[in-house]
């Protein structure tokens, strides 16, 4: 199969299709040619050219959202990298899966006046779960499986370790650019797979959560930024069917919708108009489900003011 010469091109190829990436998101430029080629070139991949890159990022967020894996972007080097920035800002708050792959100058052409030359090392960082920088060269054996293991272990880190998110792997290239090789009697690249792991609470952990539920007569359930879920849509659906105490408050990004459901939070805080309806309101176990929480409304009705005589005395579990 026709490859870049550029064995790391090919490499990571190989490690992306064996574990199940589909949708690559190209960005024309040179210096990315070699992956832009290669992508191109396997049938393997599902390839979309979006010439701009905030487009393409904003698109890979949504096929990441929509199917919980990772779309790859790819663009050139330097300032074209930092059109990324918004879209990887979400799927670093939302949890989304996405794999960023910035084609980059060689470190010797870096604060040299060359054009298109930026620092693109961890130049995502606070918005990303892990930034990779990948040898210029595979010159020696050590090299190549030092970048084989990043790679496996960037494509792992989009999914696996508590929370998804975006991984960035930085590819410097030296020119020539569009060379090509036949790669068809070459051995695969190895691959190293993480083994899923799940977490449980302690049974002494989960007697108290259920002492204090069983103990709470008004409970709140408050759902967040959330990815479309069925299995806890129903559970929420019949926990307010069979037991009165419990109230579920959903944002609109929660993805959650059923008849018992309040999704207008603000008009429901507004309405309550007299002290002893404020009162009744606050619960005695508050639930959040999900992330980032818009309503204004219902985070200043949980955050008494200094000088509230009753201040509001609760529980509250994060989930």
């Amino acid at each position: 199969m026709t490859k870049s010469n550029k064995k790391a091109v090919r490499n990571l190829i190989e490690i992306c299709a064996a574990k199940g990436i589909e949708y690559v998101i190209i960005s024309p430029g040179s210096r990315n040619a070699p992956l832009n080629i290669s992508f191109n070139e396997d049938e393997r991949f599902k390839c979309i050219s979006v010439p701009d890159e905030r487009v393409a990022a904003f698109i890979a967020l949504g096929i990441g959202q929509q199917t919980q894996k990772p779309a790859i972007i790819t663009c050139t080097s330097g300032t074209a990298a930092l059109n990324y920035a918004p879209a990887i800002a979400e799927a670093f708050y939302q949890q989304i899966p996405m794999l960023i792959l910035t084609a980059d100058r060689p470190p010797e052409w870096t604060h040299q006046g060359n054009g298109q030359t930026i620092n693109q090392t961890n130049v995502f960082a606070n918005y990303i779960k892990k930034s990779y920088d990948l040898p210029v060269e595979l010159s020696h054996e050590n090299d190549e499986w030092f970048a084989n293991r990043m790679i496996s272990e960037a494509i792992e880190q989009t999914m696996n370790y508590g929370t998804f998110g975006p991984v960035h792997i930085n590819m410097p290239f030296r020119e020539p650019l569009y060379g090509m090789k036949d790669y068809a009697h070459q051995p695969l690249p190895k691959t190293i797979q993480t083994v899923p792991t799940k977490s449980h609470l302690a049974e002494p952990t989960i007697e108290s959560l259920k002492t204090i539920w069983e103990h709470s007569e008004r409970i709140l359930i408050l759902a967040g930024l959330l990815p479309l879920n069925h299995n806890l849509n129903d559970i929420l659906g019949k926990l307010t069917e069979l037991d009165k105490r419990v109230v579920v408050l959903t944002e609109v990004t929660a993805n959650l919708h059923h008849e018992n459901f309040c999704p207008s939070i603000d008009r429901l805080i507004d309405s309550l108009d007299f002290p002893e309806e404020t009162r009744q309101f606050k619960p005695d176990l508050l639930i959040t489900i999900g992330h980032s929480i818009i309503s204004k409304k219902i985070k200043a009705f949980f955050r008494p003011s200094l000088d509230d005589e009753q201040p509001f005395n609760r529980t509250t579990w994060h989930i």
